[in-house]
């Protein structure tokens, strides 16, 4: 099926959908000085004379109002951070063990994080400096992600499900090795985003090439990411990867002075846990093919207990012998005629007394 014209183009619009989604919603304000893409990403900061930070706009000198670069991510283990904390083990621990076994819950998961990666890119990217609560973000974000699964779960969304998983699970690879440097990985801010998009065209080439193996790996990339995103959230709070996510999709120029003025600064920990889940992503993708050789779109068990005994069933009567049937001859050409043939025919009779007599007549 993915060898068609038809799923092609489907699998190629899908592809440059999602690219210009993410690319727009990762842009700042209309409107406001956009620095070029490939300009090192160093400080925009300046300071007034009693030494507060301030962003100035590049047209009129102004300050540009600021506001917490929080993102929905919440502070220590409020409601939001466990929230987060919570999603991501739920979503996953399951993709990262089995998500080639799943079917359409790994298809729903899959639409429901790309869904949830959009609508949180975007509101962290164009909400002003007063912003919105991080319960109603996160809200809307995990209400994204519910909208995403029921769409994936679907079998009209199956095809759209896959290939978001090679995606994104491409995606979250480039993300992870971006993150294992303070300040990301490249000076020169736009490379980052280079070396984040590699991994996801290739996983999108995997879903047209090798569709099983583009499941496998996806699921395993994204279910380790979430799971590694899930430990350091509950070790390092927001200071891990939850600082290193924001800091590399946020271009929010109203949460400049948060966002430059706290950093990206892993700690040890941080690195451990992206390096594992790195090297756990191959481990768990072998796994996965080596213990579950069903399709991925498996028969239910009564309807394959149901069509095997069918087939039995048929198999019996095509190989049952024939029974043998009596094939009719003509007489013999001496059968003698109806007429020429005496018969006795003996007729028990009682009598009156009891007695039986026997009488025979000519037939």
């Amino acid at each position: 099926m993915a060898s068609s014209p038809e799923s092609l183009r489907l699998l190629f619009s899908l592809f440059v959908l999602s690219s210009i989604v993410t690319a727009a919603a990762s842009l700042p304000h209309s409107g406001e000085h956009v620095p070029h893409l490939l300009s090192k990403r160093h400080s925009p900061l300046a300071t007034y004379d009693n030494g507060t930070l301030y962003v100035p706009d590049p047209d009129t000198q102004l300050a540009i109002p600021q506001g917490s670069a929080s993102d929905g991510a919440g502070f220590g283990f409020d409601p939001p951070a466990v929230i987060w904390l919570v999603w991501s083990f739920a979503v996953g621990i399951p993709l990262a063990l089995a998500g080639i076994r799943l079917s359409f819950a790994t298809t729903g998961a899959s639409t429901g994080i790309a869904c949830t990666l959009l609508v949180w890119t975007a509101f962290a990217n164009t909400l002003n400096a007063t912003g919105i609560s991080d319960v109603l973000l996160t809200g809307i974000a995990m209400g994204a992600f519910v909208l995403g699964f029921i769409m994936g779960a679907l079998s009209i969304g199956r095809l759209a499900g896959i290939t978001l998983l090679g995606i994104t699970g491409g995606l979250s690879i480039g993300v992870r090795i971006v993150l294992l440097r303070p300040g990301l990985l490249i000076p020169t801010y736009g490379y980052n985003w280079i070396i984040v998009t590699i991994p996801g065209v290739v996983g999108f080439l995997l879903v047209i090439l090798r569709q099983r193996m583009a499941i496998t790996s996806g699921s395993a990339s994204v279910g380790t990411f979430l799971v590694g995103l899930a430990i350091d959230l509950s070790i390092n709070k927001q200071k891990g990867m939850s600082q290193g996510l924001r800091f590399l999709f946020d271009r929010n120029r109203s949460h400049l002075v948060d966002l430059f003025s706290t950093g990206y600064h892993p700690t040890a920990s941080t690195y451990v846990i992206l390096a594992l889940t790195l090297v756990l992503t191959p481990c768990f993708a072998f796994m996965q093919e080596y213990f579950f050789k069903q399709p991925f779109r498996r028969v239910r068990s009564n309807s394959l207990e149901s069509l095997k005994s069918r087939v039995s069933i048929r198999r019996s009567t095509n190989n049952a012998a024939p029974e043998e049937t009596e094939t009719l001859q003509p007489p013999p050409e001496d059968y003698p005629e109806k007429g020429d043939i005496d018969s006795q025919l003996t007729v028990h009779v009682k009598e009156k007394d009891g007695s039986m007599t026997r009488k025979s007549e000519s037939v």
